[in-house]
This record gives C-alpha cells, sequence and structure tokens, in this order.
C-alpha cells in the first residue's frame, strides 16, 4: 500500500518530531546518552556543541517545532494558498536544518 503525499508528510513529520524530541531531552540531560546506530557516540558530540543552542534553545526542540508545524499544516487544506506556500516554506527550513547538522557532523 503506497501513502499519498500527504500522509508522507504526516507520517516522515511525526518520526522527525519524535526524533527532534530525543535529541532536545538529551540536551537538556532529561536523557543521559544519546543512541548513534552509525558514528557511536558522535551524535553526542554534535548535540553538544555549541552551535547547538541557538537563541539559548536546544536545537533539537527548535527542529521538532518546526516539525509539528509542518504536521498542522499538512493536515490543513491545501487548497489554501497561504498553507501551501508554508508548507512548502517549513519543509525547506527544517531540511536546511537537517543539512546543516549533517553537514557540522562532518566536518
Amino acid at each position: 500500500m503506497l501513502l499519498s503525499a500527504r500522509q508522507t508528510v504526516v507520517v516522515l513529520s511525526i518520526l522527525s518530531a519524535l526524533a527532534m524530541l530525543y535529541v532536545g531531552a538529551y540536551q537538556v540531560r532529561a536523557v543521559e546518552h544519546l543512541k548513534c546506530p552509525l558514528f557511536g557516540h558522535g551524535c553526542e558530540a554534535v548535540a553538544d556543541a555549541p552551535f547547538a543552542r541557538p537563541f539559548g534553545v536546544a536545537d533539537g526542540f527548535i527542529a521538532a517545532a518546526l516539525y509539528a508545524v509542518l504536521l498542522v499544516l499538512s493536515i490543513g487544506s491545501p487548497r489554501i494558498g497561504f498553507v501551501r506556500h508554508s508548507i512548502q516554506t517549513v519543509t525547506v527550513l527544517a531540511n536546511v536544518a537537517g543539512v546543516l547538522l549533517w553537514a557540522a557532523f562532518l566536518l
């Protein structure tokens, strides 16, 4: 069974928000260790980096909020131009944040 584009965005937004809440929980030390299946403790190094707290807020929580906004917008009516453009904008911002995180991790 294939998911529609909207269903795919909803599922990916939920999974990504949960993952980012986990990272945010580690950043505020609600979770003792961050599981990093591919790189061992490399994820902890990135999560603890000085740039991981823009505006003094754990970036895991910022990313989770962006995914939550994307989720809410994707559930709304895509026929409204504002909703459609907002979904595209939040999607681009979330993807840019993901690319920057990976770039920072790989450097």
